[in-house]
């Protein structure tokens, strides 16, 4: 299924599993040459689009995929294509004709372990594979994530992310399906604030970015206040602060100060709930961790956002509950799932209903996927668990960083430390084979153009970036963050980007993660001259 989010999503994939045949995601993004991998990977014989541009694309590879037999496209037509109108009403006639008992047979006979989808993972470490995910995990996941989030039938929420990724298609139509709640799909990305207004969705659940951007419309509001109103956000977020860290530690917040933060900041916790239709409940944040200055700064204006941990292979290990959650980490396990740390570090998730089944046509990647004794699950995470029962991820094993000197670092905890600061909106970290640690960074746009606004700059992204007093605020952000680290650790030089890293360049996969080979050889040179 190669197309956005619009119900042909939804019903080409519930349609495929009641036939009793594998259901494989596309992302909405996917050039040709990818579908073509994934295609033939998984032999496909039947592939669903939505547009004119994704048949093109399709018919572009086609010749290339014998296993290929039926092509069904919803917006445009072609020589031996179907259409999406007319092979629903094939369907129905189908049934008509006695079809049912068929679909029917089929669905019953299909047993817990039976392989129900292909997901194919993003391949930000290496060569995309296709994950065979099991009814048992599908049922196992949304009951999982049921339990912890408490959802209902009265509640509703936006569908907007790639539904071939595992986290929107467990959590954004399977436990939707669950649990009886409403979904409102968005095809259109710009379009989610409008669809939020229109629909008020009570659970709104987003990747990282999305609440740095209201994070970073909040902020420039603050810096914009004078008077009166600047006071009271200094004031509703003093309190707000003290109130997060007290409730993230079991503390008690006083209930004179309970009173006077939620009367002072009523206005402002309706600007928060504004961004997201008004009678917002919770919001999730998955695919990386949301640096702390923003969970804490929503926080602290009454919208709580729960980080959580997952994988393709099995996407319910850890999650910050209502009641339950402490923003410095991806939470405490989920019920279902057991986890441990081994002697280097890694976290392992113990096999059982919730993981996936294996690597398609990859014996060898999924015995190395498991350790010796099969019974654990190798997420490639390093990570801690606290004395609470909370994880804590701190980077890939993959992405040590080792220096000429011997000695390894962990870039992640340090880059999430540096985008603690707002004015930094990415960074990565750099150093293979190289004397000492060094960063890329990005500035966040609204903030620094805010700024610049208010210091008669003109506001220019190339200019900024090299200006005397952004490299000065910006090396006050990496001398507080060196102050924490080990002298191995700490960052010697850095270079600010003109620009932030996008998808579109391929600076980043489908989930927003760094590609750091990519960046790393499309900025060689920034990054030589650091070490000269």
């Amino acid at each position: 299924i190669w197309a956005g989010n619009r119900p042909l999503w939804p019903i080409a994939d519930l349609g495929t599993l009641s036939a009793g045949m594998l259901s494989v995601g596309l992302y909405p993004t996917s050039a040709p040459a990818q579908v073509r991998q994934i295609l033939a990977d998984s032999a496909a014989t039947v592939a669903v689009v939505d547009t004119q541009e994704r048949l093109a694309g399709l018919l572009q590879v086609r010749h290339e995929l014998p296993a290929l037999r039926t092509i069904i496209c919803q917006d445009a037509d072609a020589p031996g294509v179907v259409l999406w109108d007319e092979w629903l009403r094939g369907g129905t006639q189908a049934l008509a004709n006695g079809a049912a008992a068929e679909v029917g047979h089929r669905i019953a006979s299909a047993a817990p372990e039976d392989v129900a989808l292909l997901i194919y993972t993003s391949g930000s470490t290496g060569e995309p594979k296709g994950a065979r995910i099991s009814h048992r995990y599908l049922l196992s996941s949304a009951a999982s994530i049921g339990a912890t989030l408490g959802l209902t039938a009265t509640d509703s929420s936006l569908s907007f992310l790639p539904f071939c990724h595992a986290a929107e298609r467990v959590f954004g139509l399977y436990t939707r399906i669950h649990a009886g709640m409403e979904a409102v799909l968005v095809e259109d990305h710009t379009r989610v604030p409008e669809a939020a207004q229109r629909f008020a969705p009570t659970i709104f659940g987003g990747l990282p970015r999305f609440y740095e951007k209201a994070y970073e419309a909040l902020r420039a509001e603050q810096e914009a206040a004078t008077g009166a109103e600047r006071e009271r956000w200094e004031r509703v977020l003093e309190l707000g602060r003290e109130r997060s860290r007290l409730r993230e530690t079991g503390g008690v917040f006083p209930a004179e100060r309970e009173a006077e933060w939620r009367e002072l900041g009523a206005p402002l916790f309706e600007r928060v709930r504004s961004f997201f239709g008004g009678r917002v409940r919770m919001a999730t944040s998955g695919g990386a961790l949301l640096p702390v200055e923003v969970t804490e700064y929503l926080d602290a204006l009454g919208l709580t956002v729960l980080g959580a941990y997952g994988l393709t292979e099995h996407l319910c290990v850890a999650f910050n509950q209502p009641a339950r959650y402490a923003f410095h980490s991806v939470g405490p396990v989920m019920p279902g799932s057991e986890i441990r740390i081994a002697e280097d570090g890694e976290i392992l998730v113990r096999r059982g209903p919730l993981t996936f089944s294996g690597y398609h046509g990859r014996m060898e990647l999924t015995w190395d996927a498991f350790t010796p004794d099969g019974e654990w699950l190798c997420t490639g995470d390093l990570g801690a668990l606290d004395d609470s029962g909370f994880l804590h991820v701190t980077g890939r094993k993959k992405e040590l960083i080792a220096l000429s000197t011997g000695k390894k670092v962990a870039p992640a905890p340090i880059e999430a430390r540096l985008l603690e600061d707002p004015w930094i909106s990415q960074a990565m970290l750099y150093g293979e084979s190289r004397k000492f640690v060094a960063a890329l960074i990005t500035l966040r746009p609204s903030l620094v153009e805010a700024w610049a606004r208010g210091a008669g700059l003109a506001v220019d992204a190339a200019a900024l970036a090299s200006h005397p007093q952004v490299v000065a605020r910006v090396q006050e952000a990496v001398d507080r963050v060196n102050e924490q680290l080990s002298r191995t650790e700490q960052i010697r030089r850095f270079a600010i980007l003109e620009r932030e890293l996008s998808l579109e360049e391929d600076e980043l996969t489908p989930t927003l993660k760094i590609r750091r080979p990519v960046v790393a050889e499309r900025f060689r040179e920034r990054l030589d001259a650091l070490y000269r």
